[in-house]
């Protein structure tokens, strides 16, 4: 049967337009999807080994837009009040597993001692769950409920003293070491290992590198954290080089 001119002149129109054609459908979902997930690997790849960590710098730098969105996202200024810590620290003996692990989460990146002092810390969370997944965050390279399989109970050690620096150990039949400055977590030899950190340090490398404005407005979020915390040092030095180089 012949075609009407009419209805075929306006199918000519609209696949000129590129409205409709045979086989049309709907945007790639799936791509999308695939791509999203694999700026999610590569962030979590981004807190791994060296070698894993420089594949993602590497890969994300080929990036820079989609990067430089994902930090905005992902990355915080390292600051966060005592009632928040608190309040996590509390959640930290729920029986409801999503709730616990949340509040471990967010305290493996905004650790207790930013806003509250060793010490007091562990004069104040004397529950014994809670205690002990506080302790594994604080120690930096302790599974959550690894103290819970022990029944001793966790103390904190005091040292030194006088004309000596004071420096403390956690206790539960052996004895590890306890930082309580925050300038030196995640730094040297002593400074308990916070991968968060690590990553968040590599992010700003990356952002630095970048150097759009995108990419410093982050980098001058990050700087108003914890002026000691080893982030909030890497955004301010990485500022001080973008400046110098106007």
């Amino acid at each position: 049967m012949p075609t009407n001119p009419t209805r075929r002149a306006a199918l000519a129109g609209l696949l000129a337009a590129g409205l409709a054609r045979p086989g049309w459908a709907a945007p790639d979902r799936t791509a999308a999807a695939a791509a999203k997930k694999e700026l999610e690997d590569l962030w979590a790849d981004l807190a791994g080994d060296e070698f894993t960590a420089s594949r993602a710098l590497l890969k994300l730098a080929a990036r820079p837009k989609e990067a430089v969105e994902m930090c905005a996202e992902k990355l915080k200024p390292l600051k966060i009040d005592e009632k928040r810590v608190r309040a996590l620290l509390a959640d930290l003996g729920s029986e409801d597993e999503r709730k616990w692990k949340a509040s471990l989460e967010e305290l493996e990146y905004f650790d207790p001692r930013l806003a509250i002092d060793l010490p007091t810390l562990m004069d104040e969370v004397t529950d014994r769950v809670p205690r002990a997944r506080m302790v594994a965050i604080l120690s930096g390279d302790r599974k959550a409920d690894q103290l819970l399989e022990r029944k001793e109970e966790i103390t904190l050690g005091r040292h030194g003293g006088q004309k000596e620096e004071v420096y403390y150990n956690f206790r539960q039949g052996g004895s590890w070491w306890a930082e309580y400055k925050i300038e030196r977590i995640n730094v040297g030899t002593w400074g308990n290992r916070r991968k968060y950190w690590t990553r968040a340090v590599r992010a700003i490398v990356l952002l630095e590198h970048v150097g759009t404005p995108a990419a410093v407005a982050v980098l001058k979020e990050l700087t108003t954290g914890h002026p000691d915390a080893q982030p909030t040092k890497a955004a301010k030095e990485a500022m001080a080089r973008l400046e110098k180089r106007k």
